[in-house]
């Protein structure tokens, strides 16, 4: 940075005597093109593979059920509705409520992302190549973890939108469009808006350290006017939708339930090649992740308060001061899928730093910096991609998968999954197919939606502990659905936590179910068991079926 009086100013080039502001009018058709080309390899490249009808089963239910006109958090369980309504769209305009169009909203709304990392990394100078470069990157970061590409691309947002802040921080329209982007932010990740606040705070901290004269109440007035404009479908949801508003208030005292600490898989750690089946190489990748991703933020970070900070490192300042809050997210529950979704703003940190060297004439720094980028970014998430993991299983066991319809399009999962879907999905429809009769525990959404059908209870997560008056409610709701086919684990965990079986979590719930409904005699793979109402459809189905139809 260059200081002048006092204050800073981010060093700007110079042409012909002409001033050349940081931030241009690149070609944003150009970023469109490219990021969509981009996105869309990675999407047609794997989107066919498996289903997580935990997580991914989760976001596609709750989309299904905004389609249908039910509200996100008051109707049904759920993430702050931003994510569902941009689902919901995308299902309408479509005309279709699959599994495909599931993942590809996912990925059109990954494209935002994409697309302002690249305005911003034009408008900082970086050069074609190295955009096309970093551009790719991301897209691969974006193929893993499918239903999580809405926090990815909020991070990369808050990385462009911070270093747009920094360019010119006494302009206030700009805090006043980053506080737009924190409100929208919030209203799809109560989260992700925090993260974008702490990212204000840390980069005004930064501007007061470096010697910048900013005003206090001026950037903040013009900021939480920014937050408030953004958030307001979210205010505008509490005002009108009757029983919305406590039902929030509900979901943020719920929030401090909703997951639980796992050990950084720093390299001296033990846990990690465990965590989630890591190999060796993906393990020691990740693991040094965990070191490079914060040692980076800080070296940048520190660079800018102690030295000029040139035109091309701007968005890589920005990145690490937007990825600082991040870190919460990617080390509190620190399986690889939550550092996969925490840690997208160091590619771009690290990759713009990597071309500021390399313009600067550091070459070997920047050459070693961007094979040390590349290799742990690729031996991190490939390993993870759904295309990797469909060609391994086929690898290991040719007859491991089978094809099974999720909406209208044709998916290859693990075969004992797709007996259990299949089995499931026989004896609903035989019995009506009705509204609430079909029940899982403890984490199964997916199946709801496979089904096309609502679940009979507001919850769809019992891995969280509930209140008994809760439990007392969902109890009621099967009472009075006259739910009939149970489709349950038992003994089902998370991360090796024994507490985690529904017996522990919804002790109440658990009791009614295990002494209200009778274990069908069919065997299914992997624990899981079909209980039946006495006396129902589903129980009179099990009984006419073969008995070398209730074996697999």
């Amino acid at each position: 940075m260059l200081r002048h009086g006092g204050g800073i100013k981010i060093l700007t080039m110079v042409d012909s005597g002409v001033r050349t502001p940081l931030y241009r009018y690149p070609s944003y058709l150009e970023a469109a093109l490219l990021s969509a080309a981009a996105a869309t390899f990675i999407f047609l490249l794997q989107w066919r593979y498996g289903f997580n009808w935990g997580d991914e089963g989760w976001l596609w239910y709750i989309s299904q059920r905004v389609t249908a006109g039910q509200v996100p958090i008051r109707d049904v369980f759920s993430y702050d509705p931003g994510r569902y309504y941009w689902s919901a769209g995308i299902f309408k305009i479509l005309g279709r409520d699959g599994f495909f169009e599931q993942l590809f909203a996912n990925y059109l709304f990954g494209i935002f992302g994409l697309a302002i990392t690249y305005l911003a990394m034009s408008a900082v100078g970086v050069s074609r190549a190295w955009r096309i470069a970093i551009l790719a990157l991301l897209a691969i970061v974006l193929g893993f973890p499918r239903h999580k590409v809405y926090e990815q691309t909020l991070s990369l947002v808050a990385a462009a939108g911070i270093a747009f802040v920094l360019a010119r921080p006494e302009k206030l329209n700009r805090w006043f469009l980053y506080g737009i982007a924190s409100g929208l932010g919030a209203f799809i990740g109560k989260n992700s808006g925090l993260y974008f606040v702490v990212a204000a705070l840390l980069t005004f901290v930064f501007l007061k350290i470096s010697g910048t004269q900013v005003s206090v109440v001026r950037i903040f007035s013009w900021l939480c006017g920014g937050i408030v404009v953004g958030y307001s479908p979210m205010l505008l949801m509490a005002i009108t939708l009757h029983g919305f508003a406590s039902a929030f208030w509900h979901s943020v005292v719920l929030t401090r339930n909703w997951s639980w600490s796992v050990p950084i898989p720093f390299p001296w750690t033990s846990h990690a090649p465990a965590l989630h089946g890591l190999d060796l190489a993906q393990w020691r990748a990740v693991s040094l992740l965990c070191v490079a991703v914060p040692l980076t933020y800080v070296f940048i970070v520190w660079k800018g308060l102690w030295s000029s900070t040139q035109r091309e490192e701007t968005l890589a300042l920005g990145a690490s001061l937007a990825g600082i809050p991040y870190l919460h997210h990617a080390f509190h529950q620190a399986d690889f899928p939550h550092i996969a979704q925490g840690v997208v703003p160091f590619v771009v940190a690290a990759g713009v730093y990597s071309h500021y060297l390399w313009v600067h004439e550091r070459r070997r720094w920047s050459v070693a910096s961007s094979v040390g980028l590349f290799c742990l970014i690729l031996t991190s998430w490939v390993p993870m991609e759904p295309l990797v993991q469909h060609l391994r299983s086929r690898a290991r066991v040719p007859q491991s998968l089978a094809k099974i319809d999720l909406g209208d399009s044709t998916f290859e999962v693990a075969i004992r999954q797709a007996e259990v879907m299949q089995v499931v999905r026989n004896i609903f429809r035989s019995c009506g197919a009705v509204d609430g009769s079909f029940f899982e525990a403890p984490y199964y959404p997916g199946m709801y939606a496979f089904l096309r059908t609502s679940s009979p209870t507001w919850d769809t997560d019992f891995f969280w502990p509930r209140s008994d008056r809760i439990q007392q409610q969902e109890i009621d709701k099967l009472v009075q659905n006259r739910t009939s086919l149970l489709l349950i684990n038992r003994n089902a965990i998370f991360d090796g936590h024994q507490w985690l079986r529904i017996a522990a979590t919804n002790p109440i719930l658990a009791q009614h179910l295990f002494s209200t409904y009778q274990r069908a005699s069919i065997t299914l793979p992997d624990g899981f068991e079909l209980d039946v109402l006495p006396g129902s459809c589903a129980q009179e189905f099990l009984k006419m079926s073969p008995p070398a139809q209730q074996t697999y």
